[in-house]
C-alpha cells in the first residue's frame, strides 16, 4: 500500500473520528458504536496493508490488536458507560499492553522529559484515592488499569523524536482519567464530548507516530 492511500485512509479515520464526536449532539441514534469504532478499525486496516514497511510484523500484530481492543472498548462505552465500563477497561488494557510493547523500543531514557514522571505519577495516585472511595467492587480492576495506563504515558513519553507519540500517550491518560473522574468523583457538564475528543485526537496522534512519522523529523 502507498503513502498515498495510507493518507487516504488514515484521512478518512480523522473524518469519521470527528464526525462521531459532532453526532454526540444527536445521541442516541441506530448503530452510533459502528461510527465510533470506524477510525481504530482503519487505523488497524492501514497497519495490515502497511505491514512490514513503518513497522515489522510483530509491532504491526501488536498495533492491530490495539486497534482491535480499542475497537472493542469503543463499543462497549458507547452502549453504556456506566453498565459495560469493566468490560471496556479489560479492552483497553489489552490496548495499553500492546502500546507500550510498542513504545519500549523507541524509548530514550535520557530525555529531559523525565521530569514530567513526578507530576504524572502524582495524579494517578490522587486519582487512585479518590476512586478507592466510591469505585466499590471495580476498585481492583481499576488500580491495575491505571498502573497499566501511567506505564504506557511515562513509555510514550520517552519515545525519541516523535512528539505525536509524547502528546498522544499523556492525551490518552488525560481522557482515560477523565472518565474516572466522571464516573467515581464528580459527573461535569460536556464530558462526553470533551472525553471522546481527547481519546480520539490521542489515538489519532499516537498512529500517525507509529505509521506515518519519520524519525528526526
Amino acid at each position: 500500500m502507498n503513502n498515498t492511500k495510507s493518507l487516504s485512509v488514515f484521512i478518512l479515520a480523522v473524518i469519521c473520528g470527528y464526525a462521531y464526536i459532532a453526532s454526540i449532539a444527536f445521541k442516541p441514534y441506530d448503530f452510533s458504536y459502528i461510527l465510533k469504532a470506524t477510525p481504530v478499525l482503519l487505523l488497524a486496516l492501514i497497519a495490515f496493508l502497511q505491514k512490514g514497511s513503518r513497522l515489522n510484523n510483530k509491532q504491526t500484530m501488536a498495533f492491530i490488536l490495539a486497534m482491535l481492543a480499542s475497537a472493542s472498548g469503543d463499543i462497549f462505552l458507547d452502549f453504556d458507560r456506566n453498565l459495560y465500563l469493566k468490560q471496556a477497561l479489560g479492552s483497553f488494557l489489552i490496548t495499553q499492553i500492546a502500546y507500550l510493547y510498542l513504545f519500549y523500543p523507541l524509548r530514550d531514557i535520557t530525555t529531559n522529559r523525565r521530569w514530567l514522571m513526578p507530576p504524572l505519577l502524582l495524579l494517578t495516585l490522587y486519582l487512585l484515592y479518590q476512586f478507592s472511595l466510591t469505585a466499590g467492587a471495580l476498585f481492583i480492576p481499576v488500580i491495575i488499569y491505571c498502573v497499566v495506563l501511567f506505564a504506557m504515558a511515562f513509555s510514550a513519553l520517552l519515545v525519541k523524536d516523535n512528539l505525536w507519540i509524547n502528546v498522544g500517550g499523556c492525551a490518552f491518560l488525560i481522557a482515560d482519567a477523565l472518565i474516572g473522574v466522571n464516573r467515581f468523583i464528580v459527573a461535569f457538564d460536556y464530558s462526553t464530548v470533551i472525553i471522546v475528543t481527547t481519546y480520539i485526537s490521542a489515538q489519532l496522534m499516537i498512529a500517525w507516530g507509529l505509521l506515518f512519522h519519520q524519525r528526526g523529523e
